[in-house]
């Protein structure tokens, strides 16, 4: 931040008016090693600076231009002091760095469904692990599901070409089950996964004593952040 000063706003088109200091910023954001490389050089400023957010075998080319060319014209960074804040803290704080959030689990009064991809990017699917157990905990009245799929990573999810298959059976079952007041969850039985998301369908602290051992504060921060963001 200190590198942008007061204009905290990246422009991400070539044909935009950029400073010095955008320019260098973005320029050391290609440098960055990553896990997918693109020939999009918006996308790769936007991946090296927030990491790969998704798999690109799973969008579409549309999908791919709509949002390096159309969707995605400034790059927001004012956010990355409360980020620092967070990630110092260990946990989801307020601005002034307070933890004004997870003190009260019984506002969380609603049914939740936690949806993470099987092939691991930017976020691996821990987080929805700890997150669905922390609701459980505290909100046991509520329906409460976790979802691992196969092949997906984090953004794609929700607009890869085949989310609408893939994906959104999931959303919309939850929504129609807790309107319903249906409390219990089924497995799904018959579809084959690969082993990774098999893996991390399952307790990943299981012979560790259990999600528990790793604190009540990491589970409360992972659940926030899916709470506030996805």
């Amino acid at each position: 931040m200190a590198l942008l000063r007061n204009n905290n706003t990246l422009p991400l088109f070539e044909t935009s008016k950029a400073s010095l200091r955008h320019r260098l910023l973005m320029s050391i954001a290609l440098w960055i090693p990553r896990y997918e490389r693109c020939s999009c050089k918006e996308c790769e400023v936007f991946s090296g600076i927030f990491g790969n957010a998704f798999w690109h075998q799973n969008l579409s080319h549309t999908m791919h231009h709509w949002l390096n060319k159309q969707s995605t014209r400034i790059l927001p960074m004012a956010a990355f002091p409360h980020l620092r804040k967070i990630c110092n803290s260990g946990f989801i704080v307020d601005s002034k760095g307070n933890n004004s959030y997870l003190i009260h689990p019984k506002r969380m009064a609603l049914s939740t469904l936690y949806i993470s991809g099987g092939r691991s990017l930017l976020v691996t699917p821990e987080t929805s692990f700890l997150a669905n157990k922390y609701m459980k905990l505290h909100q046991p009245g509520f329906r409460h599901e976790r979802v691992v799929v196969d092949g997906f990573g984090h953004s794609d999810l929700l607009i890869g070409e085949e989310s609408s298959k893939e994906v959104f059976p999931h959303i919309i079952s939850h929504i129609r089950l807790a309107e319903e007041g249906k409390n219990v969850v089924m497995i799904s039985k018959g579809k084959s996964c690969s082993k990774a998301a098999l893996e991390w369908a399952a307790d990943p602290y299981q012979g560790y004593g259990g999600c528990e051992t790793c604190g009540r504060t990491v589970c409360a921060m992972e659940l926030i952040y899916h709470f506030l963001y996805l």
